[in-house]
């Protein structure tokens, strides 16, 4: 691996990223920081001390203030200082990263690139097992989960093209000027095409993942 302890990993939505982030969990050790799971473990600990701002935003759809978040990051961080940390989905704007640098740049970006027509045709096919919420690309053949034995549905946001548009609109205005300002910095920057198949994505990013 490199110097730098974490990644961040960032890519469209139907870029693989998920698949690739459960592979370097499994394969490398690395532990995922994700907000959706810290912001669950806060709601069912009403001694928490941002247990209020979190109950008030989160069950009704609101957002929770960046402030709240990123305390919640630095958190899990400190609690969390032995541990390579995999970051999907933590930062998703310029403002957002200025936050978190705050708390740590002690990271790489791995960006897996994807043109939104092939984002689009990969969304629209892939399937998801109810249960385990395990995602089946579109390149999976059948509508059973061979694991488990369930059966596989589309997500209904990936069945709705006007909100899938909505979602690469908001990759344009966000997450590309955030991509952008990584590289200005001169922050370790690693790119992969993401058109390849899951077995070539992977094998570069072992690839990185090797570098001393």
């Amino acid at each position: 691996m490199t110097k730098k302890k974490h990644i961040m990993l960032m890519g469209i939505q139907g870029s693989g990223k998920g698949t690739q982030a459960a592979l370097i969990n499994k394969n490398y050790g690395y532990i995922s920081l994700e907000t959706g799971a810290i912001l669950r473990s806060v709601l069912e600990n009403p001694s928490h001390k941002h247990y209020k701002e979190v109950s008030e935003t989160v069950p009704h759809g609101k957002m929770t203030p960046d402030s709240v978040i990123f305390d919640l990051i630095k958190e899990f961080i400190e609690n969390h200082p032995d541990n390579h940390i995999l970051i999907d989905g933590a930062v998703r704007n310029i403002a957002q990263r200025k936050f978190f640098d705050a708390i740590t740049t002690d990271y790489v970006v791995i960006h897996i690139t994807l043109t939104e027509e092939e984002a689009l045709r990969r969304l629209q096919g892939r399937k998801m097992d109810p249960v385990t919420k395990e995602i089946f690309g579109s390149d999976f053949e059948g509508d059973i989960n061979p694991e488990t034995g369930n059966a596989l549905i589309i997500r209904v946001d990936d069945q709705d093209v006007e909100k899938i548009h909505k979602r690469f609109a908001w990759y344009r205005t966000d997450i590309v000027p955030l991509l952008d300002s990584w590289k200005a910095d001169g922050v370790e920057y690693y790119t992969i095409n993401g058109e390849q198949s899951r077995e070539e994505v992977w094998s570069e990013i072992e690839k990185i993942l090797s570098i001393n």
